[in-house]
């Protein structure tokens, strides 16, 4: 038979090494939490630094972009640009399909970018004016403007506020020329 101090020693010896084993895996599991802890905040942090990065990047872009347009000088009314992954999405008003082109044209063009989506639209002024001249007739008038020299009633239905018949225009009156 064993003596009694034996079974003492033996529990305490297990008890210690269950103790130290508990430990050791605990802090292996709290290591390996808190380790993946870290590396997703990492992550996080790299893929905030990586949006701000490209923010700034689409921002510097939109100032080139915009710089190149104003560079063209084509008159454009609210004018914006959109900057995002190599597309240029332009916005604005301008008079004629060829300003319109022409900004197309140059931001296709311009370094890094890919396509170009372009929501110009062409407004034409709604109305030119002409001074009369001697020997002019509103016939005359619309047959420079339109080609045709029967449009002239359209000329005078634009003026009705300072002429009273077609065949009475005078030199120095300011006409206005409607855009048909």
């Amino acid at each position: 038979m064993k003596p009694l101090q034996f079974y003492f020693t033996n529990t305490k010896t297990e008890n210690f090494m269950g103790l130290f084993s508990w430990l050791k895996k605990t802090g292996n599991s709290a290591s390996n939490k808190a380790g993946e802890a870290a590396n997703t905040a990492k992550e996080v942090a790299n893929e905030a630094a990586n949006a701000a990065y490209e923010a700034r990047l689409a921002d510097q872009k939109k100032v080139m972009l915009t710089g190149l347009v104003d560079s063209l000088g084509v008159d454009v009314q609210n004018f914006d640009l959109e900057y995002h992954n190599g597309t240029a999405t332009v916005y604005g008003q301008v008079n004629s399909d060829a300003n319109k082109n022409m900004i197309h044209t140059a931001l296709s063009n311009a370094d890094g970018i890919t396509s170009v989506d372009n929501r110009i639209s062409v407004v034409a002024p709604a109305m030119q004016t002409y001074v009369v001249k001697s020997g002019d007739s509103l016939s005359k008038i619309a047959k420079a403007h339109y080609g045709d020299p029967m449009k002239y009633k359209e000329i005078f239905a634009a003026n009705t506020d300072i002429l009273d018949d077609p065949n009475k225009i005078f030199p120095g009156q300011e006409l206005k020329i409607p855009n048909l």
